[in-house]
């Protein structure tokens, strides 16, 4: 019995692992304190099995309170005649008195396209009876899209996590996004792993440069504006300068061939004095 309380309560901490965020949150309700385990996952794409992927995350961490509080009271000793009231309480090792926490988890989706799973658990089941549902608990998503928050929605976020979200929203737009990063004071102090997650998300491509573990995303807009621009002149010199050789080669050409030069003159003049390959050569030759 206790090997197996004991992989039970390992397999639950190893699955626990894979949650993305798990941390206790303190919520004020009537002036006092109540805590809740408050986890996050993070979604890129659409997960179709969200519902039973997230309940059984929440039902592992419950499991994992449980086997806490049994072992601590065990541990202390807690079973004497005083506080046990029935074999059931020893048995199981969790006393009438005993209480947890409950687990809220919130689910961050990133994708720029709207989601279109099953928030619930009754959405993934492939039957309508309603008397066989009653029967039947639910399991519900609490989803962070986003593309459908209003200006209001985002007031509501105090950290920088308002910075991801609204710039997740206006990713699809590239001048209502750049605007937003350009004009937004708080995008001149962002905590780093914000700036990560937005270059990533909105795959601008900005070179991310700290300062003391903040990032001003409007300097990285205007760097990549100046090394985009840079880059179009420099590409702009290139293509003049392959244009103008090409007609210097054709000039070439046209200028020896009125002159009645043999044809494998041309082509040998044409690989000395442009570097050109034999078949480059007679490619441009007859190509006039």
């Amino acid at each position: 019995m206790k090997k197996r309380t004991k992989k039970k309560t390992r397999d639950s901490n190893l699955a626990q692992k894979h949650r993305d965020l798990l941390k206790f949150a303190a919520m004020m309700q009537d002036s006092h304190a109540n805590y809740v385990i408050l986890g996050v996952e993070n979604q890129m794409e659409v997960h179709y099995a969200m519902p039973v992927r997230n309940m059984v995350y929440d039902a592992l961490q419950y499991d994992k309170q449980v086997a806490m509080i049994a072992a601590d009271n065990r541990r202390n000793k807690r079973f004497s005649s005083e506080t046990m009231r029935n074999n059931g309480e020893f048995l199981s090792g969790f006393l009438r008195t005993d209480k947890i926490l409950p687990v809220i988890t919130l689910t961050l989706y990133f994708g720029t396209e709207p989601w279109d799973g099953p928030l619930s658990l009754r959405e993934m089941y492939d039957i309508n009876d309603s008397k066989l549902l009653d029967f039947v608990p639910d399991y519900r998503v609490q989803l962070i899209q986003p593309m459908t928050l209003s200006e209001d929605d985002f007031e509501k976020f105090h950290t920088s996590l308002r910075e991801v979200l609204q710039t997740i929203k206006y990713s699809v737009d590239a001048q209502k996004l750049t605007e937003y990063i350009t004009q937004n004071e708080r995008m001149h102090r962002l905590d780093l792993s914000a700036a990560n997650v937005i270059n990533t998300v909105a795959g601008i491509g900005l070179e991310i440069k700290q300062d003391r573990g903040k990032v001003d995303m409007c300097k990285a807009i205007e760097d990549l504006k100046a090394e985009s621009r840079a880059e179009g002149r420099e590409e702009g010199r290139e293509e003049g300068h392959t244009k103008g050789r090409a007609e210097t080669i054709e000039q070439t050409v046209a200028m020896l061939r009125n002159m009645k030069i043999p044809k494998e003159t041309i082509l040998s003049e044409l690989q000395r004095t442009f570097s050109l390959s034999e078949e480059e050569a007679d490619r441009i030759y007859n190509a006039k």
